[in-house]
């Protein structure tokens, strides 16, 4: 069994117990009726999936996952491709807004190479990013598949790996990815999982006007 089937076959449903307790805690808050709204939802989800009512928050870490897409020489972007590396670099370094955002909630930042199409190497050198690597990009998805099935698999369980290596000292996670023509592929893949039509969810991205967003989609 592969680790993507392992990590699958482990998955368990929300602990019912925790949340209904969760819930009990907070309707004796003194304080209108679900008053917090979606926070007050969000600690109910962190109940059930962490079996308690007080889950570990302290230590957190926003795992930022880059890489290339071949789609950009459609030209979906006002930025090349060469933006990618420089940003990982911007990553390792602290100039960049999730960096700032982190920092204001005690997040560290965890950069990941899945497929940067750039030599990153020296950044794995000296243990500023992680290595998992699957190609130096993917292919154009306008022209045929962006990955092989093997590929996808490997970038998923490159991602539970990230995550059971950091597991034994990160109670909180938050990920993000970087890599310029990201949400191209973002709307192809999330029109197929919704059934909605690329026009609905397609974006500007970059900073697209009218007609590079129709061209876009």
């Amino acid at each position: 069994m592969n680790l993507l089937q392992q990590t699958l076959a482990a998955i368990t449903g929300l602990d019912h117990n925790a949340r209904a307790r969760a819930k009990d805690r907070l309707d004796q808050l003194t304080m209108p009726h679900w008053a917090l709204g979606r926070l007050m939802d969000l600690a109910l989800d962190l109940a059930g999936i962490s079996g308690s009512i007080k889950p570990p928050v302290s230590n957190k870490a926003v795992v930022t996952m880059a890489g290339d897409h071949g789609v950009v020489a459609e030209g979906v972007s006002k930025f090349p491709q060469e933006v990618t590396p420089q940003m990982v670099m911007n990553f390792v370094h602290g100039g960049a807004g999730i960096n700032a955002l982190a920092h204001q909630v005690g997040a560290e930042v965890v950069v990941v190479d899945m497929g940067v199409a750039a030599d990153l190497s020296g950044l794995v050198a000296t243990g500023k990013i992680i290595d998992n690597k699957i190609a130096m990009g993917t292919r154009n998805m306008a022209q045929g598949a962006a990955t092989s099935r093997e590929q996808a698999v490997a970038s998923i369980e490159a991602g539970i790996e990230v995550a059971n290596l950091l597991a034994g000292r990160i109670d909180l996670f938050g990920t993000g990815d970087m890599g310029i023509g990201n949400t191209t592929p973002s709307t192809a893949i999330g029109a197929v999982l919704t059934g909605r039509t690329v026009a609905e969810l397609c974006g500007r991205g970059t900073g697209l006007d009218d007609q590079q967003l129709q061209h876009k989609i």
